[in-house]
């Protein structure tokens, strides 16, 4: 990162410059307001208060977006409480050990990185969410379980309920462990996708016992299922997900057949199709669709 040094403390100035040079900064030293105030384009700034005097208004002012940091002999309204309130991050008073400015240094780069690391993400959410058209939530508490057409639609929806809600989750996903076997946290909040996977039976146990967490659970399914609380967005034009290319009617049934054959048995899926049981394994045949089992 690029550091600027604002100290008339020469020796000071260059042992501080040493030292960052040691973390992989690079660091300009001056004494000179006017020099100072025509640099630019600084992560961070090191600004001695007995330097400058008066004039570290100017100095914020100018290095606004960089993390400043007070150098200063002693804590005043002028040398401190001040320039804070003008956007100074923070102060260290001399002498101090080398070590503690760059923990400081080390910190502050981190909070702004997460900082600007949440904004693009609460950005993006937010135009993934307005692209969605996501409904309104409905004022249910925990657990509630997400019935809609497609992963994304139901991600974003749960999304939406934590952001508003301000709740965090853990995120499960029943492709990668068997719920029976895991223990759940009543303390903790989860997020658990894939339900739909489940046999007919056994989703019937998994959410009877699921009723006594705090979660959120995701089906891609409509089907028919009792549970406290179900937000269903499975009529959602959006949840189809579309793609951008065309496909031909064989094409779609090819990849629904695909798709679904593990989770419904064969009467269930040709009644969903629309077509009968000898329908469907004439498709198969013919789509060279093998069976799972």
């Amino acid at each position: 990162m690029n550091v600027l040094i604002i100290e008339s403390e020469t020796y000071l100035a260059q042992s501080i410059a040493s030292k960052l040079a040691d973390s992989g900064h690079v660091s300009f030293i001056t004494s000179s307001l006017e020099e100072a105030m025509n640099k630019s384009n600084f992560d961070i700034v090191l600004l001695s208060t007995n330097t400058v005097g008066q004039n570290y208004r100017s100095i914020i002012e100018q290095h606004q977006n960089a993390i400043i940091v007070l150098m200063v002999s002693y804590v005043s309204d002028d040398t401190v409480s001040k320039p804070l309130k003008l956007g100074a991050k923070d102060y260290i008073i001399k002498p101090f050990i080398m070590d503690e400015l760059v923990r400081k240094i080390e910190h502050y780069r981190g909070f702004k990185e997460l900082t600007e690391d949440i904004a693009f993400f609460n950005n993006y959410f937010t135009f993934i969410q307005n692209e969605l058209q996501t409904p309104t939530l409905p004022q249910y508490n925990l657990p509630i379980l997400i019935k809609a057409s497609s992963q994304r639609s139901a991600d974003i929806y749960a999304m939406k309920y934590a952001i508003e809600r301000k709740i965090r989750f853990d995120f499960l996903s029943l492709k990668n462990i068997a719920w029976n076997q895991f223990n759940f946290d009543k303390n903790k909040i989860y997020y658990i996708t894939n339900c739909e996977n489940l046999k007919k039976q056994e989703k019937k146990e998994f959410l009877e016992k699921m009723a006594h967490y705090n979660l959120i659970i995701s089906m891609i399914s409509d089907d028919k299922v009792s549970f406290p609380q179900i937000a269903d967005i499975t009529n959602m034009a959006n949840n189809l997900e579309i793609g951008s290319e065309i496909l031909s009617i064989r094409e779609y049934e090819r990849i629904v057949i695909t798709k679904f054959e593990s989770r419904y048995p064969d009467v269930e899926l040709a009644k969903k199709l629309g077509m009968s049981r000898k329908s469907l394994w004439e498709k198969r045949k013919k789509y060279g669709i093998s069976r799972k089992k």
